[in-house]
């Protein structure tokens, strides 16, 4: 920026010789001094390339909100899936140790082993129990 400065104020101290302006169709003439002119038109051209350059690049930014918004979209499903995918690793978890746990055989009274038999081999579909001998020593 301060390169640009310098610039500015050496083409000021070296064009400052008026110069005469005839703005047709107005009829108007003025004489200004070539700097002032010169850096006026090269301000205003700035000032307008940068409105046309902004306005050119509107359905560019319209596409990144839309992308940024689909983005933090697919994040929050994402967080809600791993969450919901170590919900089901702690379920799995207690089922296995359940599982573990329910399949020690239990000893009654009589000398005979109780074991629990999943739902499907009852009869009927219902849970129940298998008796099995146990040979005593």
């Amino acid at each position: 920026m301060i390169p640009a400065a310098v610039a500015v104020v050496v083409f000021a101290l070296n064009n400052k010789d008026p110069i005469t302006l005839n703005l047709w169709p107005f009829a108007l003439v003025v004489e200004q001094e070539l700097y002032l002119v010169l850096t006026a038109v090269l301000g205003v051209g700035v000032l307008l390339g940068g409105v046309v350059s902004w306005s050119g690049g509107g359905h560019m930014r319209a596409s990144l909100r839309k992308q940024a918004y689909e983005g933090e979209v697919a994040r929050r499903q994402l967080q809600a899936e791993h969450e919901e995918n170590l919900k089901l690793r702690a379920e799995v978890k207690a089922m296995k140790s359940v599982m573990e746990h329910g399949s020690q055989q239990s000893s009654d009274d009589d000398g005979k082993t109780i074991e629990h038999a999943p739902s499907s081999a009852a009869p009927g579909g219902s849970a129940g129990q298998l008796i099995k001998s146990q040979n005593v020593s």
